[in-house]
């Protein structure tokens, strides 16, 4: 559900996008994608979200190169593109994050739990 929702939202961006870019436009969305990506990194989605890192790098790439050739509605949708899946890479390295401190919790809770002798299933 979540990516479905991820895919349409990114459909209706472009769609927008598509519909009119100049050079403005191409360096804002330019300054946008640059920043999830950054933001992706220092979420460290390098160790838990690498396709979707990977991605978000080429699409970078392919925006700076549709700018250098002056196509603005090109590099404006692929900017869009890297922002977007620039996000998701960090949204995943997230809750791949919380994902593990919860088990590391959880386990912590049990080990307290036998310690005092505790039923392992009630709160």
């Amino acid at each position: 559900m979540i990516r479905y929702s991820f895919f349409l939202a990114a459909a209706l961006v472009v769609s927008g996008i598509a519909a009119a870019a100049d050079r403005g436009d191409a360096e804002l969305e330019l300054a946008q994608a640059a920043n999830a990506v950054q933001s992706a990194e220092r979420d460290d989605a390098a160790s838990y979200a690498r396709p979707d890192l990977d991605e978000a790098h080429a699409m970078l790439g392919a925006a700076h190169d549709a700018f250098d050739s002056r196509d603005w509605t090109g590099s404006a949708m692929y900017a869009e593109r890297a922002k977007l899946t620039g996000t998701l890479a960090g949204a995943r390295s997230r809750q791949h994050r919380a994902e593990i401190a919860t088990t590391e919790i959880e386990r912590s809770v049990s080990t307290l739990r036998t310690q005092l002798g505790l039923p392992g299933d009630t709160p």
